[in-house]
């Protein structure tokens, strides 16, 4: 059971999201309309949009380039992104494919995650101790690859049975002869004999 220090710091907890909108002018009367869909979570604060150049962006990539708008929301009660996008879609009269939803911890790690692998040079991995290994290019890469290949070719696969067995299947029966289901009778145990 929750103590009441708990239940009074989830009621004052806060969901922050970042809303991204693309390929619309947001104007007074689209602000209005965000707000009015927003405030379904009972908006604690909302931040003014903010334009972003023309380019292609990663949550668009069927748009291509275009100009995004872009704020930040804090709400009162819990959501999670699908239904706050949802109630944009709805209440704001705006297409699902232009609007983008995600949380603030989301876009942090995400963002960090992308200014690691930037230049594509050298390790991904932020370890020190493990970026060069000495042998490491032996165990993978292109080495590896054909010594794997050369490997498959030449091995001899061994096979269980090596004499063929006598089983017969309903497709070695004649056709019209014999019924597979019902030509034979199960021999019924008798319960008197055990057998």
């Amino acid at each position: 059971m929750k103590s009441l220090t708990q239940y009074m710091y989830e009621t004052q907890k806060i969901f922050e999201f970042r809303i991204k909108l693309a390929a619309i002018d947001v104007d007074a009367d689209c602000i209005d309309r965000l707000k009015f869909a927003l405030n379904t979570y009972v908006i604690e604060s909302i931040g003014k949009p903010k334009r972003l150049p023309i380019q292609a962006h990663t949550d668009f990539p069927a748009l291509g380039p275009c100009e995004c708008h872009i704020f930040d929301v804090a709400l009162k009660y819990p959501v999670v992104t699908d239904q706050l996008m949802q109630i944009i879609a709805e209440r704001a009269r705006i297409d699902k494919a232009h609007v983008s939803v995600r949380t603030l911890h989301e876009i942090e790690s995400t963002d960090s995650a992308e200014a690691l692998g930037k230049d594509h040079t050298g390790a991904y991995l932020e370890e020190p101790e493990l970026k060069d290994v000495p042998g490491a290019q032996e165990l993978v890469g292109q080495n590896r690859l054909s010594g794997m290949i050369k490997g498959l070719e030449t091995r001899k696969f061994e096979m269980a049975a090596k004499e063929k067995t006598s089983g017969q299947t309903t497709n070695d029966i004649e056709p019209g002869k014999v019924s597979p289901v019902g030509s034979r009778q199960n021999t019924i145990p008798s319960p008197v004999k055990g057998k």
